[in-house]
């Protein structure tokens, strides 16, 4: 009554201290869905991945602005690597493929975490002690996120097309 419901799917965020932690849960990931898809918001974190899990078949990874294409059984698992940095992008794609339940990692060296503190709070959870590969995850977190990509959203005049991430931030004038 008091808070409206969110628009588009229901979000579930999972974020590592830094990248090996994020490659260490994607692997993890990957073997329990032998069959699910990773989708990549960018060609370089696409290319990325595929480099990186070298022995399991390209054909499990793709750019997610390509899932409504490839992605005709909705059955399949699917993993977001990251978040684009526009979340009207992310809904639009999410309503065009009818997903109500979507799961993103990240890690806080990404570009998105980084324009909103993402060393400050790893720098907070080195001094709590959180290990690398302990996952962080909660609504809050997933708000927080979505809160994010409004405000750069208002900051940015277009949605420039870019390789990665950290080069749609520069073209797109957010800074941090």
């Amino acid at each position: 009554m008091f808070f409206s419901k969110p628009k588009g799917p229901q979000v579930t965020d999972v974020i590592f201290l830094n990248e090996n932690g994020y490659l260490k849960a994607i692997a993890t990931w990957m073997a329990q869905n032998r069959d699910g898809v990773v989708a990549a918001w960018f060609q370089k974190e696409k290319d990325h991945l595929v480099h990186y899990f070298g022995q399991e078949p390209e054909s499990r990874f793709i750019l997610a602005e390509r899932l409504v294409y490839a992605h005709s059984d909705n059955n399949k698992p699917l993993l977001f690597a990251g978040h684009y940095p526009l979340h009207s992008v992310e809904i639009s794609l999410c309503e065009s493929l009818d997903l109500k339940q979507i799961l993103a990692y990240s890690h806080l060296d990404m570009a998105l975490l980084q324009s909103f503190g993402g060393d400050r709070i790893k720098e907070l959870l080195v001094k709590m002690g959180a290990d690398e590969n302990e996952p962080l995850s909660h609504p809050m977190i997933s708000k927080a996120i979505g809160n994010a990509q409004e405000k750069i959203a208002k900051m940015s005049p277009a949605d420039m097309h870019s390789n990665s991430e950290e080069d749609w931030m520069k073209y797109n004038q957010v800074s941090k």
